[in-house]
């Protein structure tokens, strides 16, 4: 009888969030590896104290669309003591034999200026897909996310001035 007064109590708050829009908090899969440039990064302990901006793509059709945001963001928070933020290829679905080769020709792609904030990622595919809320492999998906790694805003799409001043809206709101 506990357990099923227990239940409909839990049942009921999260109807009460969901009603008030509010989720559940939402933790990054953690990444140990290293930006193109060789710098070691662990996340999300290397955010703490800082707003984090990921920029996910999950396809080669994407790259190209996570660059531009990867551009605008290093216009707008490089010099930012405040605001870390990551352009990231999820690897996981590319074969171990080419992981190597494809991440090789992802560094000779990117700009010098922009591989100390390029993160390959080699796993947590999956987990990386629900944090996303991935829908499209072609598109670019964005999250804004807290000092402990919780997500706290989401951008999906193109970097177009509308989707960046969200992004900018939500960065600003977090760093308050």
């Amino acid at each position: 009888m506990r357990f099923w007064r227990l239940a409909g109590i839990l049942a009921l708050v999260g109807g009460i969030n969901g009603l008030l829009g509010q989720t559940a908090a939402v933790q990054i899969p953690a990444v140990h590896g290293a930006v193109l440039s060789g710098e070691k990064v662990n996340l999300p302990e290397g955010l703490k104290g800082k707003v984090g901006v990921l920029v996910l793509g999950f396809s080669r059709s994407s790259g190209d669309v996570v660059a531009e945001w990867g551009k605008r963001l290093y216009r707008e928070y490089n010099s930012s003591g405040d605001v870390a933020y990551y352009e990231m290829s999820v690897l996981e679905s590319v074969p171990g034999l080419l992981r190597g080769y494809v991440v090789k020709k992802i560094a000779q792609s990117v700009p010098a200026v922009a591989k100390g904030h390029f993160l390959p990622v080699l796993d947590h595919e999956k987990e990386w897909k629900a944090a996303a809320g991935f829908k499209a492999a072609d598109d670019p998906y964005v999250l804004v996310v807290d000092g402990a790694g919780i997500i706290r805003g989401r951008v999906q799409g193109a970097a177009t001035d509308a989707n960046f001043a969200e992004l900018k809206r939500q960065v600003e709101a977090l760093a308050r």
